[in-house]
């Protein structure tokens, strides 16, 4: 292998190894998100049948301010761009277990790529220690 031929592939595999740590990166909030989803499922599932309990509600990293449950028949969600709706249980529901859906799909397509990455870094390397 050329001199010049080694330092394109040096190159190229400090590409793929900085490519490869930010899909990590990437992956670990796509993890971190979707525990974030199946905890909120969890709590919807839990607020069933509450109503007039008192509950914590967080205000501040280790700060919980004493309230009430109210309605736990509706809850208001984010529908993006600031706007909020009010939707059913079983309609919360859905919406977080169709997001928790997409993040997964997004994962296993990020751990796809990872894969090529790690198979051309495998390739280039023997390249080079072929010759």
């Amino acid at each position: 292998m050329k001199e010049e031929e080694a330092r394109e592939a040096y190159f190229e595999l400090k590409i793929i190894e900085e490519q490869m740590k930010q899909l990590q990166r990437q992956l670990a909030q796509i993890e971190a998100g979707i525990a974030e989803f199946e905890n909120a499922i969890k709590s919807v599932e839990e607020l069933k049948g509450k109503s007039g309990e008192e509950a914590f509600v967080p205000v501040s990293a280790g700060i919980y301010a004493k309230s009430t449950i109210g309605d736990t028949e509706s809850f208001v969600v984010n529908v993006g761009a600031n706007v909020a709706v009010e939707k059913s249980g079983e309609e919360t529901m859905k919406i977080i277990e169709k997001q928790v859906e997409e993040m997964k799909k997004y994962r296993e397509q990020m751990m796809k790529g990872m894969q090529l990455l790690s198979a051309r870094a495998e390739e280039i390397e023997r390249m080079v220690c072929q010759n």
